[in-house]
């Protein structure tokens, strides 16, 4: 990083401060071989050549062409998973279970506690259901 150019440099010390860029700094591979970055930065573009160019190419395609070459692909994969929705709404679905009666629940949350229980009172509430209160000591 410390060795590219003048802007990186600055970039990096505004960022950084003074020690940790010295630890950093010898993970440099600029530090021993000061034409590293330039030389990787060739090879980087030398390498994506090839495909930088094919993409130029491609880069030209209007939206219809990207739908069709998607077509092939995208069409199957969206049948198949139209089915497998298909399949897991209209399987066959379990019975669901008995629910819980309001003595079970006071009885599980009382479990294990000594002591007198004072009875519980039940009241209606604003949307019909039954409001339990029970205090233990």
């Amino acid at each position: 990083m410390s060795g590219s150019n003048e802007f990186e440099k600055v970039a990096f010390d505004d960022e950084i401060d003074a020690h940790v860029q010295a630890l950093l700094g010898a993970l440099d591979p600029a530090r021993t071989d000061p034409g590293y970055w330039s030389r990787m930065h060739l090879w980087v573009m030398n390498s994506a050549g090839p495909e930088l160019a094919r993409r130029r190419r491609v880069a030209t395609a209007t939206v219809s062409e990207v739908v069709a070459s998607w077509w092939q692909t995208l069409v199957p994969t969206a049948a198949m998973a139209a089915a497998l929705a298909a399949f897991l709404l209209f399987r066959e679905q379990p019975k669901p279970a008995a629910p819980v009666a309001y003595m079970d629940v006071e009885e599980m949350v009382t479990e294990g506690v000594q002591g007198p229980v004072m009875p519980s009172f039940e009241t209606a509430d604003v949307d019909g259901g039954i409001v339990m209160v029970n205090e233990i000591r």
